[in-house]
């Protein structure tokens, strides 16, 4: 289940803080979502978290690519990187 949203979240919160914390957030995270789900009477959608998943794909891509022409680097794509064997 480590593509769903709750699962990415514990898993970098992991990476920084702890698998302890990380639990602690998530449980809160959790807390938080059933009570909005409840008092508004809506359904879980997990969809909902693709939009800002993929948002923050293109920031981190953007970053990369920032850093990479800071460091005199120019990026090229995969399709046109021809290999010589």
């Amino acid at each position: 289940m480590r593509g769903i949203h709750l699962s990415v979240f514990y898993y970098r919160l992991k990476q920084k803080h702890g698998g302890k914390k990380a639990a602690v957030a998530v449980a809160r995270k959790m807390l938080v979502i059933i009570y909005h789900l409840l008092k508004n009477g809506i359904v879980y959608d997990e969809k909902k978290y693709e939009i800002p998943k993929q948002r923050q794909e293109l920031n981190q891509f953007k970053r990369l690519t920032s850093n990479a022409k800071k460091l005199g680097y120019s990026l090229v794509p995969i399709e046109t990187v021809s290999l010589v064997v």
